[in-house]
């Protein structure tokens, strides 16, 4: 389903994403998936995409469809909610930032906190669930395709700026 996905998306995929390649690109989601098991674990959302979200009269955020709830690596749901909420010029200029703090929040002894340099390579890692999930989304009516195309190329931005490949090769290579 990726190929004619990535060809409905048009120019939504900047060419280095296409250069990929269909079969590539799901071997690495697949591998990113994989790697959720590894490194401090947390619930999981899943599928915490900007439409996914509601906001209180007190401007408390909060999640709707729990749906597909799992235990994984905390960078899983911080990149795909990144990704989705901000505009790509946003997400370049505030993401390290918003990783590093989110880092120094997460709730887990200090032995297993992970320093700047495994936090911002598992964020990396994560960016290709997004792309993945919303190029098939893209061929369905599950959501609006104007929102599906959006979200497709805010995805493929961050796999392409963030050098995901590498990213989840290394965390391939460092778990075994």
């Amino acid at each position: 389903m990726v190929a004619p996905a990535i060809e409905r998306s048009g120019d939504a995929i900047p060419e280095a994403v296409r250069r990929f390649g269909d079969s590539r690109l799901v071997e690495v989601w697949t591998q990113s998936i994989s790697s959720l098991s590894t490194g401090p674990q947390t619930l999981l959302h899943s599928d915490p995409h900007i439409g996914n979200t509601y906001i209180l009269p007190n401007r408390e955020l909060g999640f709707l469809d729990w749906q597909v709830v799992r235990r994984g690596n905390w960078a899983h749901d911080v990149k795909y909610f990144l990704q989705s909420a901000l505009t790509t010029p946003e997400r370049r200029a505030f993401e390290r930032e918003l990783v590093d703090e989110y880092r120094l929040e997460l709730n887990v002894p200090a032995s297993e906190r992970p320093n700047s340099e495994e936090a911002w390579l598992r964020y990396r890692a994560s960016a290709a669930h997004g792309l993945a999930i919303w190029l098939v989304t893209v061929l369905s009516n599950v959501h609006a395709h104007e929102r599906s195309l959006a979200l497709v190329q805010r995805c493929a931005a961050a796999f392409a700026d963030l050098d995901t490949p590498d990213a989840v090769s290394r965390i391939t290579q460092s778990s075994r």
